[in-house]
């Protein structure tokens, strides 16, 4: 396990025995290195380079689980949230294993599947070294300090030496470029900044919570330590220049204010305005702005960042895929494999398809289907369910802020995936460990029933929610038909060497976006989207009557075939059909329906959530226990309005 292709690590593999041994007796100093590596990716980092730093960490967390299990008072705070936890991680082990019976690859879901199991196994060798050694507080610290240094890291990488710099591999400065950035875009100890910003996100709350904690107890030098921590954090973050990183980082911030009290909740309405200012920043107001217009303008693949296009294409294949295999998937770890059979089908097409999703719950659909998803599902919802019941027991509780915490970084975590996939699974389960740390046992059976009380009234105005967008959206929509004529160009002349070149058009990427935009009409509601990798103009408009959509189509076609020849004459292109034209049912809306629906969901499953909780409270006051119920009633409406 332990065995390296690196020869010097033979003079050193002395100490190092020594070494672990002396932290394999002392389980808190276990958790914590085993934390920092993960955090850090030391692993990742140094493992290309021979030193099996993982797998030696992995047989620390062994050792010192079965060093801890000796004393009995460490044994004594292993509770019921221990069985729990090692259920959740069993039931995501066994809806993999039953979408590995099916699967097309054998030996590529062998593998997944083994790494899968490793990284279960490390996650919960932490749940118990965290909860028998009970310091939560050191955990977290062990989370926030190496992301706040590796962010210095990037910070000085940046200012001193433009990027040229990478601090043997903890500070890389990526290949992706994007659109609007300002800075290099930095991914820390891992070769992507969105994965980077990903683990920065989860540090944001963890980070806040020891502030609170400094400040509690008067400690100023503390206090100033934790706040450098958390503005390290936020400069790393910035450096990432990863759209989702900022809409995520937002979103932990807010989970994090909304489950740690009402103190927290009535001091960030004061400091709003404040908050607002952040998109005026350069690199996230204006590159937010711009992922919106990319995705709402996705068919018009040109004037789209090519990293939102490919993150599209992989979307689209991997539920395509899940369209062909809804129950259990092609098998875990095969989307790679079938990216050459499902990038021609798919609407988006890019030169180079990418071998990953790019969405977590996308991987899931597409490599285990309906069984992976409810699977994953049950266990994020588990730990999250864990870390709440926590705060409900103890809503006063000094930890109500870590727990809090916990929440918010499986939540933005849990969004950040949406364009992410899964990878670095161990990191995440840091947290998941923590989740269930923070937690008393045992539970009062009042707890319980009050919060699935109050859980419940938010759920129900998140479906009334769900009406009102169905609703609105159905009451600005209107029946049309949408109809596409797809079309090429094709050289005229004799077939000579000079036509095989003309013929060439979808190795010159440009050629076809720039003869779309010289033959569209300004008049017209057809739009022509160009696709150069499959070396296709689009034709495509939605009208009320399908009459109307194929007139507009024709006249359209017409418009650029006679642009066409004026521009460049009779004998170099003309505009031939590809296949006959489609006219489908659609629906058609105005500009930003969607988004205005939404804000009128969100509104009436806020305001519908308060009334409800509002009333629960009311009735609670009624009976015994009334003070006690209602903090417990609001701790469960907090959690699930966040």
């Amino acid at each position: 396990m332990l065995v390296s292709r690196n020869p010097a690590l033979l003079a050193v593999a002395p100490l190092g025995g020594i070494g672990l041994a002396f932290a394999a007796r002392r389980p808190l100093f276990a958790a914590l290195i085993m934390v920092v590596i993960e955090v850090s990716n030391a692993s990742g980092v140094l493992g290309p380079r021979g030193i099996p730093l993982f797998q030696a960490s992995m047989l620390l967390g062994l050792l010192a689980v079965v060093f801890a299990l000796r004393d009995p008072q460490a044994r004594h705070r292993l509770n019921g949230w221990t069985a729990i936890c090692a259920g959740l991680l069993a039931i995501y082990l066994a809806t993999q294993v039953v979408a590995m019976i099916g699967t097309v690859d054998m030996a590529a879901s062998i593998e997944g599947m083994y790494r899968t199991v490793i990284d279960c196994v490390f996650i919960m060798l932490l749940v118990l070294l965290i909860q028998m050694t009970a310091r939560p507080w050191a955990v977290a610290a062990a989370i926030v300090i190496p992301m706040a240094v590796l962010s210095v890291l990037t910070v000085v990488n940046e200012v001193v030496y433009g990027g040229g710099a990478t601090f043997g591999g903890f500070s890389t400065v990526t290949k992706a470029s994007g659109e609007l950035v300002t800075t290099l875009r930095y991914g820390g100890p891992t070769p992507d900044s969105n994965f980077w910003g990903r683990h920065l996100v989860m540090g944001l709350g963890f980070a806040s919570a020891l502030v609170v904690r400094a400040r509690r107890s008067g400690q100023r030098s503390g206090l100033a330590f934790w706040a450098l921590n958390l503005a390290c954090l936020l400069a790393g973050t910035y450096l990432t220049q990863s759209r989702g990183t900022f809409l995520t980082a937002g979103i932990a911030f807010a989970v994090w204010i909304m489950c740690a009290g009402p103190k927290f909740r009535r001091r960030s309405l004061l400091y709003s305005p404040l908050a607002l200012g952040v998109f005026a920043v350069p690199g996230i107001g204006n590159r937010l702005l711009l992922a919106v217009k990319d995705l709402s303008e996705a068919s018009v693949s040109y004037t789209v960042d090519p990293s939102v296009l490919s993150r599209l294409a992989a979307q689209q294949e991997a539920w395509m895929m899940f369209e062909e295999r809804p129950y259990f998937g092609f098998g875990p770890a095969t989307f790679a494999g079938q990216v050459t059979d499902f990038a021609g089908r798919v609407p988006v097409a890019v030169r180079t398809p990418a071998g990953a999703t790019h969405n977590l719950y996308a991987e899931l659909a597409a490599e285990s289907g309906i069984t992976g998803l409810l699977g994953w599902a049950v266990m994020i919802v588990g730990f999250l369910t864990v870390a709440a019941l926590g705060m409900a027991q103890d809503p006063d509780s000094r930890e109500r802020v870590m727990a809090a915490a916990a929440i918010a970084a499986i939540v933005a975590w849990s969004f950040a995936s949406i364009a992410l996939h899964l990878s670095y699974f161990r990191t995440f389960g840091v947290v998941l460990a923590l989740a269930a740390a923070v937690s008393p046992w045992p539970i009062s059976g009042e707890t319980v029933r009050t919060f699935v009380r109050g859980v419940g009234g938010w759920v129900a105005a998140a479906v009334l929610g769900a009406t009102a967008f169905v609703i609105t959206l159905s009451a600005m929509s209107s029946p049309a038909f949408s109809a596409t004529q797809r079309m090429t160009l094709m050289p005229v002349g004799p077939e000579d060497g000079w036509y095989a070149y003309a013929l060439d058009i979808r190795s010159r990427i440009e050629f076809l976006p720039t003869f779309a935009t010289f033959m569209a009409d300004p008049g017209s509601p057809v739009t022509i989207g160009a696709d150069p990798v499959r070396g296709i103009l689009k034709f495509t408009t939605t009208a009320e009557s399908a009459d109307d959509a194929r007139d507009a189509i024709q006249r359209a076609v017409a418009h650029a075939d006679n642009t066409l020849t004026i521009t460049i004459g009779y004998q170099q292109y003309s505009l031939q059909r590809v296949g006959s034209m489609s006219i489908m049912p659609a629906h058609q809306r105005p500009p930003l329906a969607t988004l205005r629906a939404g804000g009128v969901a969100f509104g009436a499953t806020l305001v519908s959530g308060l009334v409800l909780s509002r009333v629960a409270a009311r009735r609670r006051a009624r009976g015994p226990h009334a003070r006690r119920s209602a903090g417990v009633e609001s701790v469960g409406v907090e959690l699930a309005s966040a």
